[in-house]
């Protein structure tokens, strides 16, 4: 009987000494990201490089942007996904550090260069089609380079390191703004402080969404259709 209280009382007394296991992973995760930082930087120059030039031989319109997740951005997505019930382990489950948006005139343009991607980029990719409730949609692309590239010595410190391309056309783009930070972000705290106001809201843009944008987004591209096949034409 002495000897079970005693295993008791110290499987307690250790447990209060034991870190929590989330918040010991997640400041190794940080602590590593802190390290690799620069590493990252200098991938998302040679990933922009990359999309730049196959952009550029496409002959296709758009807006490029790139950016490396910051310390505060990476420890509270690490904090959002855990709430969500989603656990990294480590800092290489995570595939958006290096990120890359495109945003093109048409979904034609959109398409057609998903597949100039998929031709081209000499690597690992894995592709994913995102559509939220509330309005967000959006090709995503997790690239990676492939052994031939890294096989040279200037690519070769980018082994194992992961870039996530989002890729979007105007109209959707203009509309997922206003739903990453209304919704996706809830940068109100509605839906904890208003509940049944933020999802009525999400609701409603929903709703704006199906009665206006995608129908918005399939007469633009009509238009654009009949413009090029004028130019097919000659003009006339």
């Amino acid at each position: 009987m002495f000897n079970d209280l005693f295993k008791t009382l110290r499987a307690l007394f250790l447990g209060f000494n034991i870190p929590n296991r989330h918040t010991a992973r997640r400041e190794k995760i940080i602590l590593e990201y802190k390290n690799q930082k620069p590493l990252h930087e200098a991938f998302s120059l040679v990933m922009k490089k990359l999309i730049e030039a196959l952009l550029s031989q496409g002959k296709y319109k758009y807006q490029l942007s790139v950016r490396v997740k910051d310390i505060e951005k990476l420890e509270e997505k690490i904090e959002r996904k855990h709430n969500l019930g989603a656990r990294y382990k480590r800092l290489s489950d995570i595939e958006d550090l290096v990120g890359i948006r495109i945003i093109f005139y048409t979904e034609a343009d959109k398409e057609a260069f998903l597949k100039d991607l998929k031709n081209e980029i000499m690597g690992n990719i894995r592709i994913e089609e995102i559509e939220r409730d509330s309005g967000y949609m959006a090709t995503h692309a997790i690239v990676s380079l492939g052994r031939r590239r890294l096989k040279l010595v200037e690519y070769e410190p980018f082994k194992g390191l992961k870039c996530e391309i989002q890729i979007t056309s105007a109209i959707y783009h203009a509309w997922a703004e206003l739903e990453h930070d209304l919704i996706y972000k809830d940068i109100n705290g509605l839906e904890k402080l208003y509940p049944d106001k933020y999802k009525l809201a999400k609701e409603k843009l929903r709703e704006i969404l199906n009665k206006y944008i995608k129908r918005a987004v399939a007469e633009f591209e009509e238009v654009m259709r009949e413009i090029n096949d004028r130019k097919d034409w000659g003009g006339k």
